[in-house]
């Protein structure tokens, strides 16, 4: 493992074999969920924060204690969607020289010892750049699972929709806002796949307190209109949180909450072992299978 790291910095590691058909990991994990009455745990991470082989280390945590999927973030230097946690990461993430090809290497030697799925988030600049079909080749034979464009709208994906649909293993997951209509949330679930995420709050990503009548009334909306599962993010960071939403959703996302846990601590280990406390209780609640 370390030695294929080296590769990874270096930009030296050449990832081996065939692209095969595979089954949707994220389809069969929900059914499999469903079936039993469980919600999904999906914690999101940035690739090469603090450094790439604490983040490893941290999906390796993450997976261990209950993770069901896990988002990777390719660091951004403007990620306008996220909170100062994130941007923070993703700060110290590009000053360790992370870029587009070391996450898809990363996400390629995850993928030589794990099954779980993986899904990227990117900004459209990062992919566009990149080049869009380059990009979803490369996270196609990396083995990753999904892709989340925070930034990317409606009109946006659908003028690139033929990009997207060439590549079928990589589900393009869109965000549904508060703000939105309903005639446009429709139009985002018709063209959405493997889980819709579902926007908690106005504003950027960052640990808040409490839930709102008003994003339960928001989910049971979109519930109405879509079978797709609905993972609930941006904000959420405690077990009084997910106890209270877990009966409106199929999944919650976690970010800037483990992310702070790994800042607020001078020792990575220290950190890491409450962090395997957090998500274990959470992850709990997640798979009871009852309701408040």
């Amino acid at each position: 493992m370390e030695n294929r790291l080296n590769q990874v910095k270096t930009g030296k590691y050449i990832q081996k074999g065939k692209k095969i058909k595979r089954e949707n990991r994220i389809d069969s994990l929900f059914n499999k969920l469903r079936n039993n009455g469980q919600k999904a745990l999906i914690p999101f991470i940035t690739c090469g924060y603090p450094t790439l082989e604490s983040s490893i280390k941290l999906f390796n945590v993450l997976e261990k204690n209950g993770a069901d999927i896990i988002e990777i973030g390719i660091p951004f230097s403007d990620p306008l969607a996220d909170g100062p946690v994130i941007q923070e990461a993703s700060g110290i993430a590009l000053e360790n020289g992370i870029n587009t090809d070391n996450v898809m290497d990363t996400i390629a030697v995850i993928r030589e010892s794990s099954e779980i799925p993986i899904v990227i988030m990117a900004y459209f600049n990062t992919v566009y750049r990149y080049g869009i079909r380059r990009f979803l080749e490369r996270a196609e034979n990396t083995g990753a699972d999904g892709i989340i464009i925070p930034d990317m709208p409606l009109e946006e994906y659908i003028n690139y929709r033929q990009y997207f649909n060439g590549y079928s293993s990589i589900d393009v997951i869109m965000l549904a806002s508060l703000t939105s209509q309903m005639e446009r949330l429709q139009k985002i679930a018709g063209v959405c796949r493997g889980f819709l995420y579902c926007v908690a709050v106005k504003g950027v990503t960052g640990a808040r307190e409490g839930i709102s009548q008003e994003i339960k009334e928001f989910l049971v909306k979109l519930r109405g209109m879509t079978k797709l599962p609905l993972a609930l993010g941006f904000g959420i960071s405690n077990s009084r949180q997910v106890l209270e939403v877990k009966k409106y959703c199929d999944g919650v996302i976690i970010g800037s909450k483990i992310l702070s846990m790994v800042s607020g601590s001078g020792n990575f280990t220290d950190s890491l072992k409450k962090l395997e406390k957090f998500i274990t209780g959470i992850n709990i609640i997640l798979k009871e299978n009852r309701d408040i």
